[in-house]
């Protein structure tokens, strides 16, 4: 039966914005901050430092991580640093099963970039091993940030995602014995994506799967209206060469969409971009977009939200809803993957 997810769809829409495009850069390098998403597979030196933590983890109980907004770091429980992930990054009216996938996708993410900073570390984080700047590693809230966020429902929610937490504290997702690329977006088309589609190279558990309690959301598709005028401007800041010709409504022309249906190439008058610059020049919600022109207008409509690949938030709770534990979850948005137990 179908379980549709009424109310929980507010606290969810607050939180999409958090994870639109979650940087996972930081798990493709060894060190220094990179703006493409290049090198994706690990070469032989980072494959063996992501693969440390699993054995480093044990014994390991703190992090250091970098307070971006206050500009200083601070040491806690690997625990609390998952907690504060956590409430960060999914809403708390979610199932405890799709908290829990959450929760083991927050701590792999962790042990990669520990793995990654160790091995190279960034001036900047001033001897952190991950940054609390959602735009570079995952999202954190503090405690005191937490009260303000879940008001009088601090207590119960705070409870349920530390039962949730302890549960699973013990697991990580690896390949090969290595900490995965613990990608993971608000909500997909109804198929998450391939790796290979965004980010250039194939990933073997990033690959597109089905979703489809996703299309059951309100917010599922959306549509962002610009005038003939406001499309010019952008272009042309973007592109000072570009030339425009006399008919607008040919403009844009999508040349070729990937198999879960985002667009994977759009031609804009002569220029060539992928579905994913498409959606980062106007910031759109997604690359899954279509076009339309009319009355001096240009209409983008898009499906779901974030770049889809890996898990999918949305998809995670409807899963849960349907009776699915988090290693059920797991396993169907990271194929080929083991959950694989570590000490902290």
């Amino acid at each position: 039966m179908v379980i549709v997810m009424r109310n929980h769809i507010r606290s969810f829409l607050f939180f999409l914005a958090a994870v639109v495009a979650i940087p996972f850069t930081a798990l493709f390098r060894t060190g220094g901050q990179e703006t493409v998403h290049t090198n994706l597979i690990p070469s032989q030196t980072q494959s063996q430092a992501a693969s440390q933590p699993v054995q480093a983890a044990a014994g390991k109980e703190e992090i250091t991580i970098f307070l971006a907004d206050k500009k200083e770091t601070q040491t806690l429980p690997m625990a609390d640093y998952i907690r504060g992930v956590v409430m960060a990054e999914m809403p708390a009216s979610f199932e405890e099963e799709a908290l829990k996938a959450q929760a083991v996708i927050a701590h792999t993410y962790a042990l990669r970039v520990i793995a990654n900073e160790t091995a190279s570390p960034s001036d900047d984080l001033k001897g952190a091993v991950i940054s609390t700047d959602p735009s570079r590693h995952q999202a954190y809230l503090s405690d005191e940030e937490a009260k303000e966020q879940y008001g009088g429902k601090y207590e119960d929610y705070s409870k349920k995602i530390q039962n949730c937490i302890e549960s699973v504290l013990g697991e990580i997702l690896t390949y090969n014995d290595e900490p995965i690329i613990a990608a993971f977006h608000a909500m997909s088309s109804g198929n998450t994506e391939d790796a290979k589609n965004v980010w250039g190279q194939e990933v073997p558990y990033l690959v597109k799967c089905e979703s489809e309690g996703d299309t059951l959301s309100p917010s599922f598709e959306n549509s962002l209206t610009l005038t003939t005028a406001e499309v010019k401007k952008i272009l042309e800041e973007k592109y000072q060469d570009i030339t425009f010709t006399d008919d607008p409504a040919k403009w844009f022309e999508i040349i070729q969409t990937t198999p879960s249906g985002y667009v994977s190439e759009v031609k804009v008058l002569g220029q060539t971009l992928t579905g994913q610059e498409l959606r980062s020049l106007f910031g759109l919600k997604s690359s899954d977009v279509s076009i339309e022109y009319q009355d001096e207008k240009f209409t983008f409509t898009t499906k779901g939200y974030g770049h889809g690949v890996g898990l999918s938030q949305y998809g995670a709770d409807y899963m849960a809803r349907q009776g699915k534990t988090y290693r059920e979850i797991l396993t169907h948005y990271y194929p080929n993957t083991v959950l694989t137990p570590v000490n902290t």
